[in-house]
């Protein structure tokens, strides 16, 4: 999955950025928009190869509980997406235009989500690829860290931002 796809996906739909009820801090900033982003299509992901995947090879969790595994092992990353979106719509007054950001989100997360396990499913029979994403998933491989810094993808730096805002927020 491309970093450079996700920040142009994201970018259509995030609006200027916000400042922040507190001392004037902006909370929006494009690489926290396009780290939460990340985030969420890679949550997608897992839920969507769960959905697709987990009957098919006779596992007995639902893909519900597949994807809450994926986000406890993920929580650091999981937690401050998930608490900077909620921060950077609150502070959206404007509810036509939280409701286009928040749609726009996960709109995002989801098209991307859907291309990359498409293009997955294009590699093979089911079977095998189910097999394959599956023992990705379990074995960590779709985990945050090892995802990106396997993928060798640039956006570690900016999920790390994203961290850092979380902890002091």
């Amino acid at each position: 999955m491309n970093h450079r796809i996700i920040a142009t996906l994201v970018g259509i739909f995030v609006s200027a950025s916000v400042a922040a009820a507190d001392a004037g801090v902006q909370v929006g900033s494009k690489s926290r928009d396009s780290s939460a982003a990340f985030i969420a299509t890679q949550n997608f992901i897992v839920g969507r190869l769960g959905r697709d995947c987990l009957g098919d090879l006779g596992r007995s969790e639902t893909p519900l509980e597949y994807q809450k595994k994926w986000q406890r092992e993920n929580a650091k990353y999981y937690d401050a997406a998930t608490k900077y979106m909620a921060v950077r719509l609150n502070q959206l007054e404007d509810l036509e235009q939280r409701d286009a950001v928040e749609r726009g989100y996960y709109a995002s997360a989801e098209r991307t989500g859907e291309a990359a396990v498409a293009r997955q499913f294009s590699n093979g029979t089911k079977t095998d690829v189910c097999k394959y994403a599956i023992t990705l998933v379990d074995t960590g491989s779709m985990n945050i860290e090892a995802f990106v810094k396997a993928a060798k993808l640039p956006i570690m730096h900016d999920l790390e931002e994203l961290l850092e805002w979380a902890t002091k927020k």
